[in-house]
């Protein structure tokens, strides 16, 4: 967290609904997390995006590590809304435009005066957005987990243009983005991505707590 414990600010659009947050200063962390929510999510549902943000947070120590919760595209609002891909694509400007500004920021203004390792985390819909930036401009980033997500509007995990390594997981639970409407479900060999294996932990306010020794690895790039 950051050294009082609040959330920072970095981005808001009250008549988008759309926001930005983070817990620790990505500009002084060795090691940032970009999470993408999926349907549902924006200002007038924030809470789950907070959860997300705080359960991620709460598995690594010290603030070498920030975790940023990107939710600065008008989001679809239910699994109807979730098969138009015009949501995702006009999102993939702004998020191609943050990631490439984490490493200049940090290179100028932060603690280390060097880049972190950046590790984007699409949940559902969100990975769509991850999919479609990638394919669009290049993923600035180390590497790209698909979590929950059914489809990343790209024939295969080469084709989302990651300088890094893809991941997926199943994608039940996801958040009602109907299977098939964005090509390929990331989890099936065809895709090409890393699938992982959840382990019996299981919390339902918190997503991550199955896949957390792979996504420990993956955030510090030992996996």
């Amino acid at each position: 967290m950051t050294s009082d414990g609040r959330v920072m600010l970095l981005g808001f659009d009250p008549d988008e609904g759309r926001l930005i947050i983070a817990r620790n200063n990505p500009d002084h962390a060795r090691y940032v997390v970009v999470v993408i929510p999926g349907a549902g999510s924006g200002m007038h549902n924030a809470d789950p995006l907070f959860d997300v943000v705080d359960a991620l947070v709460s598995k690594f120590e010290g603030d070498d590590f920030s975790v940023v919760g990107w939710a600065d595209y008008v989001a679809p609002r239910d699994s109807w809304q979730a098969r138009d891909p015009a949501y995702a694509a006009a999102a993939t400007g702004r998020l191609a435009s943050f990631l490439a500004g984490l490493p200049v920021t940090a290179e100028n203004f932060g603690r280390y005066k060097k880049a972190a390792r950046i590790v984007v985390i699409g949940l559902g819909y969100g990975g769509l957005v991850a999919g479609l930036t990638g394919r669009e401009h290049g993923l600035a980033a180390d590497a790209l987990v698909l979590f929950g997500c059914a489809g990343a509007g790209v024939d295969n995990a080469a084709a989302a243009r990651v300088r890094g390594p893809v991941y997926v997981t199943p994608d039940d639970p996801g958040d009602g983005t109907p299977p098939g409407a964005h090509g390929i479900r990331p989890d099936t060999p065809a895709f090409g991505a890393t699938l992982l294996r959840p382990g019996p932990l299981t919390y339902r306010r918190d997503p991550f707590v199955r896949y957390l020794p792979s996504l420990r690895r993956i955030v510090m790039g030992t996996a």
